[in-house]
């Protein structure tokens, strides 16, 4: 897999695939002014809004696309990177929760993420990248739904990597950028984190090849590399409906 991955990104470097529509200005879906919104009338306010921005910002004529996996995968990086390169609306799944399901219990979180992921993608089949970790949590279903509906889910992970290293790349990370586990979580924290994380992906790994999803194991020690490969591969499916090789 290391000599296989080596020459992939020698083949990138070579012959790096073209930007689609490579857009700067990245939208930041609106926040309510209520604080977080879970009635329905509250949510389909927002929900109007939200909508509203996405229109005004006219994302390209792309299959959608939802992005999942275990947390600090890179998952918001990797779909920010998509929709950046292919004229698409991010809708990254940290907002959402800021915006609607915030300190909710595990039953309004599912209701509320299945609510607006339906409304989104119905009302836009193309140009959004949705990515969230609750996507695969405890039978969400809306892959499922929107799989019926031409619009791919795909996942990324750690499953085959070592925990160490992931935890040193994590605690690198945390250094130089904003983390969350920088308020919360010492070094010590950030180990058992990692464990949780190897264990995690290889269960969505698990799911995705029953259900036939695209899924991507990372390697902790190469981000960049790796994201770069994850997302020509995710082009390639959004482009010609098939994943690269």
């Amino acid at each position: 897999m290391q000599i296989r991955r080596h020459i992939q990104d020698i083949w990138l470097q070579v012959f790096p695939p073209p930007p689609f529509d490579m857009r700067d200005d990245l939208p930041v879906p609106p926040l309510p002014r209520g604080g977080p919104a879970q009635t329905k009338a509250a949510l389909d306010a927002y929900l109007d809004v939200l909508l509203a921005d996405i229109a005004n910002y006219a994302p390209a004529a792309v299959p959608s696309l939802i992005v999942t996996g275990a947390m600090r995968c890179g998952k918001t990086l990797v779909a920010r990177r998509v929709a950046r390169r292919n004229g698409m609306y991010h809708v990254p799944g940290d907002r959402l929760r800021k915006a609607t399901f915030r300190n909710s219990d595990e039953a309004t979180k599912q209701r509320v993420i299945k609510y607006i992921s339906k409304r989104l993608l119905l009302a836009h089949p193309t140009g959004l990248v949705l990515d969230s970790t609750i996507f695969l949590d405890r039978g969400v279903t809306v892959p499922h739904w929107a799989s019926t509906r031409g619009i791919p889910c795909v996942a990324i992970g750690y499953a085959q990597d070592n925990p160490a290293r992931k935890a040193q790349s994590m605690i690198a990370f945390r250094k130089t950028a904003k983390c969350w586990t920088s308020r919360s979580k010492s070094d010590a924290d950030m180990h058992k984190l990692a464990r949780q994380i190897i264990w995690r992906s290889k269960e969505i790994k698990a799911v995705c090849a029953t259900q036939g999803w695209p899924y991507f194991d990372l390697e902790a020690a190469a981000f960049s590399r790796e994201k770069r490969r994850v997302v020509y591969a995710i082009e390639t499916l959004l482009h010609h409906g098939r994943t690269a090789p």
